[in-house]
């Protein structure tokens, strides 16, 4: 088992044991010269492998700022709890053997891992790996762990698990250890460090039918309830996207949320005329939410148009700017040649020529920046009333179609309840009703508890379709705005951007022309 304690004071981790214990990430030789400079000179943030086999440390802290560490070694040490490792998430290959761990935790976030060995330590149980589907190798071996039948049952969803060592585990004396392990585990290869033969494969899963078939039929199982709850998951960020959360929903919120229900299904015919309204509500949230998704690729086209206008302006208006940059480039590069063979004072007057091209050149610059700012504010307002028509489509769609729709049928199952809720009270004074509780008869005894119970559940009902309506008409407005805001505020920055750049490069080129012109003028001088 895990070796006892150390008497040495424990190690602890800091810069200088880190740089001590860089290794490569293959296990490889390489040159003392360039062992040191990998150790001296490498960022933090770029180490791909520690080892920090046998240093006696206690407690793994201060790995801050290794980012891109692939494969981290700590065994043979004395650490008692797994910590500070979940920043992490670029590891591959992780060694905890050797120490005394009791506990397999804070590993959730290294889904990179494809090798982990916590050999010889004192776990008992496994558990928090599975996020750790990419494991590989496993292992376990030397541990505490005795109950082999629940470490394959929480080992069997890992399908990329090739390798696996338990030995030397309490579940290790179960004389059917090695054929349940084979017989469950559908892709292991290698068992204790040993090849799997596909005879005993066969063997053991035949010897375990009974057991995999139930497992197959509840694996079944639960792959279509996964199924089924990504479907409502795409389903349900579908309508968020559309602005359309909690249409498909309303009725049900309607009723979940309506505190006078419990009342009111004392009434014989409540449940009914529910299930008439769900019907009814069923085909009209379906034409609704249909209608919006269908329209709403209108939307997707029109975003589509604003994003390749403003991307084929701007290219083109790149484009000539680059162009004017070369053009000066050029001319410049052609004066510097000729300078040599030209007398001081053609050299200035040449150079002051440039000087002008370059005041030229930064108003034209600045002239085609003014005219894309032009050009994108018009392409941005055409895309604000075409989108805004769009979106005010959606409003009236969702305001005088669906919404007040819903409330003429709430209005209509309203009226219905109230005729239906006044034969009842007749049928009930005359004692024509049959089969009636305690509780439905002292409900049913106040006639005014009754109409104030349907009026109270009808103001209840009309509130959340006004909430509902409210929700989506002011995040449909909202989104549209922002969209609009934005766009402006990238132009408008964009545009303070590119002021900027022409500023840099007409006063850089500026600067190299007065310099030639000092340097010239000294010359002369002299």
């Amino acid at each position: 088992m895990a070796h006892p304690l150390e008497l040495a004071e424990p190690n602890v981790i800091d810069e200088e044991l880190i740089r001590n214990c860089i290794t490569t990430v293959e296990e490889i030789s390489i040159a003392e010269d360039k062992k040191k400079e990998m150790k001296t000179e490498t960022e933090l943030h770029d180490i791909k492998a520690v080892s920090f086999s046998f240093q006696n440390i206690l407690r793994i802290d201060n790995l801050n700022g290794l980012f891109s560490l692939v494969k981290l070694q700590l065994d043979n040490n004395i650490i008692e709890k797994i910590e500070n490792i979940g920043h992490l998430v670029n590891l591959e290959w992780l060694d905890l053997s050797f120490n005394n761990i009791q506990t397999i935790q804070g590993l959730e976030t290294l889904t990179k891992l494809t090798d982990l060995s916590l050999f010889n330590n004192r776990i008992e149980e496994l558990k928090n790996l599975k996020t750790l589907q990419n494991l590989n190798c496993l292992s376990v071996g030397n541990n505490l762990i005795r109950d082999v039948v629940h470490a394959i049952t929480y080992l069997r969803p890992f399908r990329n698990l090739k390798m696996l060592n338990m030995a030397g585990n309490p579940c290790h004396k179960d004389p059917e250890y090695h054929m349940r392990i084979v017989a469950h585990l559908r892709d292991i290869v290698y068992v204790d460090y040993r090849l799997v033969d596909p005879d005993k494969v066969q063997a053991a899963r035949e010897q375990y039918q009974e057991d995999l078939f139930e497992i197959l039929e509840e694996e079944k199982k639960q792959a279509e309830d996964e199924k089924k709850a990504e479907e409502q998951q795409h389903w349900h960020d579908t309508l968020s996207e559309a602005n359309l959360s909690g249409v498909d929903t309303l009725l049900k919120v309607m009723l979940d949320e309506d505190p006078e229900q419990g009342k009111l299904h004392h009434l014989s015919f409540w449940l009914e005329i529910i299930d008439e309204i769900q019907h009814e509500f069923k085909g009209m949230s379906k034409d609704f939410i249909d209608g919006t998704l269908n329209a709403n690729k209108a939307k997707y086209a029109e975003k589509g148009r604003f994003v390749d206008a403003l991307r084929s302006s701007r290219q083109k208006s790149d484009g000539d700017s680059i162009a004017l940059v070369g053009k000066f480039d050029l001319k410049k590069k052609k004066l510097m040649r000729q300078l040599e063979d030209l007398r001081e004072d053609e050299t200035i007057k040449k150079l002051r020529e440039l000087q002008d091209l370059n005041t030229e050149l930064n108003d034209d610059l600045l002239e085609l920046g003014l005219r894309q700012m032009e050009a994108d504010d018009q392409i941005i307002s055409d895309f604000e009333r075409r989108y805004g028509d769009l979106v005010n489509a959606f409003v009236e769609a969702a305001q005088n179609g669906f919404f007040a729709k819903v409330r003429d049928l709430e209005n209509a199952f309203h009226t219905r309840a109230v005729t239906m809720a006044t034969d009842e009270l007749e049928h009930f004074a005359a004692g024509q009703l049959e089969d009636v509780t305690d509780e439905a008869q002292i409900f049913l005894g106040d006639k005014d508890i009754v109409f104030a119970s349907l009026n109270a559940s009808h103001d209840a009902h009309l509130g959340i379709i006004d909430g509902l309506e409210d929700q989506i008409v002011t995040k449909e407005r909202k989104t549209y705005n922002t969209l609009v805001a934005e766009a402006r505020a990238e132009s408008h920055a964009r545009d303070r951007k590119r002021i900027t750049e022409i500023a840099t490069v007409t006063a850089r080129n500026n600067k190299e022309i007065v310099e030639l012109i000092q340097s010239e003028q000294e010359g002369w001088n002299r």
